[in-house]
């Protein structure tokens, strides 16, 4: 493409006139401004652009021989020159390449390391859960708790010890079961004797303490309630034996002391009676 000489408008080199304004074009000056405009696109350097940079690289020429023995052969042997122009490009592209695996490396550590971080913190609380839980047992007489931990934690240290608990737990319920439908007093006191740890102790010593109230209530005496005072000390009815026992003494007292004043009186008649004629 030149320019035309009068209007100044793009034509081809190969028309006659120009197109536009119709002015005649000398075939000569047309070849001569082509010739020129061909330099001009031969000094414009060819550049590639890499990872932000522009990269010079020289136009391949291929000469006659070149693209017969191409069309030949397939392939062309490279050249040293060629190797030399090429080595630059390929290396500046290899760096890229190297520096975006980098990235993809560093990303699956990182990614790893989360995933890592993540499991370990779940670990560790559950770790915690699962202490917590075993701790709250201690003194648990309740087995569905012991069960619940068991169906939670299967995989537990504590596992085996929670199992043996739970069977003891239930033995003792079933036992404790039996001794309150029966209410015998010496059961009860067996039970606390053989288990004195058990949380059902305490139950059993309040049922134990009401059997002996309600005994010393039936006898109404000063040495069954005197009895439940000794044996009771911090009783859950300690107060009301108290209470009892001071009417009982007052109630024994007044007896005893309207037994002599009839003694006395019978003992005056006696005497009265012996003296009259």
């Amino acid at each position: 493409m030149i320019k035309c000489p009068e209007c100044r408008h793009h034509i081809s080199s190969m028309a006659k006139a120009c197109p536009e304004c119709g002015a005649p074009i000398d075939p000569d000056w047309a070849k001569a401004e082509a010739e020129k405009e061909m330099k001009k696109l031969e000094e414009v350097p060819f550049t590639v652009e890499v990872d932000g940079k522009e990269y010079p690289v020289e136009p391949e020429t291929i000469e006659p021989e070149d693209e017969i023995e191409e069309e030949a052969d397939g392939e062309k042997a490279p050249s040293a020159e060629d190797s030399a122009d090429n080595d630059a490009p390929s290396s500046s592209v290899e760096k890229p390449k190297k520096k975006n695996r980098g990235i993809f490396v560093f990303l699956v550590v990182l990614l790893g390391l989360c995933i890592g971080g993540l499991y370990y913190y779940d670990y560790e609380s559950k770790q915690q859960r699962e202490e917590r839980a075993y701790e709250l047992l201690q003194d648990c007489s309740n087995p569905a708790f012991y069960e619940d931990f068991i169906v939670r934690f299967p995989k537990s240290r504590h596992i085996e010890d929670v199992r043996e608990r739970l069977q003891v737990v239930l033995a003792q319920q079933n036992e404790w079961e039996k001794l309150i439908a029966s209410g015998n007093r010496q059961e009860l006191q067996q039970f606390v004797a053989e288990h004195p740890t058990s949380p059902y102790v305490k139950v059993a010593q309040g049922r134990i303490d009401s059997l002996d109230w309600a005994e010393a209530q039936n006898l109404r005496t000063v040495e069954a309630v005197t009895f439940y005072m000794t044996t009771h000390p911090d009783g859950y009815y300690i107060d009301q034996a108290e209470t009892l026992r001071q009417i009982l003494v007052r109630q024994r007292e007044e007896a005893a002391a309207l037994a002599a004043a009839e003694r006395d009186s019978l003992a005056n008649e006696s005497a009265q009676a012996l003296v009259q004629p």
